[in-house]
């Protein structure tokens, strides 16, 4: 056979060694392409780390009552550092360790993530913000021997957003149905305290009084006289509610189970599920409630055998996971080191019957079934008779609204008008939070995180 001219002979094979050259290259930059998505991947899942861990962080702000202005001096660095300091990891105070705590939940490239450090900037006294930084080092990647930024940084800054006096419209679901004057009972007797003590300022929403009632304790009491608060016997006055009727469904309430401490009466009616259970139905500010309205104010009694005041105190036993009337009854607890105005946040310990078996005597959770909503208005006498009149005739609107940790049922006991010794239900709770209606809200509608009206929000990604 003869050779190819121009020796085109030596020339095999060079196709065969393009390919293979051109095959290696492009597996290379597969493999490349393969660690990009992965560390993409692996900083997408610390962006969600960072993010739960500030709005975790954020959450505790709303849980120990600083967005009513607790806060004090923000330069003094005092009260600040008690709840939010900033730090490196490890640092103990409250929202420090929940943002910790919420971040190593997450996983990032299959490692718990790890907070590199925590800022927290309290310059907005009534809208607190905490922002956190992951740091993920050592990620797995096909070339990690010789490239060395194998590593992903996310940041989160997340706040806890009172809405009070601004032209916000509030909407909060999980209201507990009990209609609460506007008033500080620890200063005066309604209505002589109108001006002087309020919670809210009724003309602006501003907090009144820059949060100092935040810490102090009061007791609930259904209204028994009509008009005036009812005498108690022996003990200090309380804060006369009207019983509101909620509509339940639809949507159907989260409740707890009937075999829950206290809880033989879940799914009996609608007055006692809007207590032991988290409602749905939203109330808003400025909503009017009472005669004609679609909340009501509740008045006569239940078939049954059971009275209005027995379905209170059996649906906050319930709520609260409580065994029975008075403290240390497996119910979570609640104080604020210092006393109430010292800026103190209020620490959560967790009961025996807590449902999460995790926090369970645990001091300083984040969360507790006891903090419940109720809707502040004026104090206008609602009813003729009391609560238990037949004549309802007044509605009025919803001024702001108090966030409360309730503490215990006790048996309260109190003069009729014609001096008739009588026993009631009281509700003991601890103030914790804040936020007022705008007398004529204009912006875009605001809605409190679950049982609160203080939403927490993500600001910055």
């Amino acid at each position: 056979m003869r050779p190819l001219p121009g020796g085109r002979k030596r020339e095999q094979g060079v196709t065969l060694l393009l390919v293979a050259l051109t095959l290696i290259g492009m597996v290379a930059m597969a493999v490349i392409s393969i660690d990009v998505v992965a560390l993409y991947v692996s900083h997408g899942e610390a962006q969600r780390a960072a993010d739960a861990a500030a709005l975790a962080g954020a959450k505790m702000f709303v849980s120990s009552g600083f967005t009513s202005g607790l806060l004090g001096d923000p330069t003094s660095g005092a009260a600040q550092t008690q709840v939010c300091q900033t730090a490196g990891p490890g640092n103990p105070s409250a929202a420090n360790r929940q943002a910790e705590a919420a971040a190593g939940q997450n996983l990032v490239s299959g490692q718990a993530a790890a907070v590199q450090s925590i800022a927290c900037n309290f310059n907005n006294a009534g809208n607190p913000q905490i922002t956190v930084t992951i740091r993920q080092t050592g990620l797995p990647t096909f070339f990690s021997r010789v490239n060395s930024s194998n590593t992903v940084t996310a940041t989160a800054t997340a706040e806890a957003y009172n809405p009070s006096a601004g032209n916000n419209q509030i909407n909060v679901q999980g209201v507990k149905p009990w209609l609460v004057p506007n008033c500080d009972p620890n200063l005066g007797t309604f209505p002589s305290c109108l001006g002087r003590a309020d919670f809210i300022n009724p003309a602006t929403g501003a907090i009144a009084r820059n949060g100092a009632f935040i810490g102090d304790q009061l007791t609930l009491i259904r209204v028994r006289s009509g008009n005036t608060t009812t005498r108690r016997y022996g003990q200090p006055e309380g804060l006369d509610f009207y019983p509101l009727t909620i509509p339940n469904t639809p949507p159907q309430p989260s409740c707890p189970s009937s075999a829950a401490p206290s809880c033989s009466l879940t799914g009996t009616d609608d007055y006692h599920d809007n207590i032991a259970c988290f409602s749905k139905y939203s109330l808003r500010c400025g909503m009017r409630v009472g005669s004609g309205q679609p909340v009501p104010v509740l008045f006569g009694g239940f078939g049954g055998g059971f009275t209005t005041t027995q379905r209170t105190q059996l649906g906050t036993q319930c709520l609260i996971h409580a065994d029975g009337d008075n403290l240390n009854q497996g119910q979570d607890s609640f104080f604020q080191p210092g006393g109430a105005g010292s800026g103190n946040p209020i620490v959560i310990t967790g009961g025996s019957n807590n449902p999460n078996p995790a926090l369970q005597n645990r001091q300083n959770i984040s969360r507790s079934d006891s903090i419940v909503t109720v809707p502040l208005y004026d104090g206008s006498a609602m009813c003729s008779g009391g609560g238990g009149g037949t004549s309802c005739t007044i509605s009025r609107p919803i001024l702001g609204f108090l966030q409360l940790a309730i503490q215990q049922t006790r048996t309260i006991t109190y003069y009729t008008g014609g001096g008739t010794l009588r026993t009631t239900v009281g509700i003991d709770a601890v103030i914790v939070n804040a936020a007022g209606c705008d007398g004529m809200p204009s912006g875009s509608t605001v809605s409190g995180g679950g049982i609160s009206p203080i939403p927490v929000r993500l600001i910055h990604n």
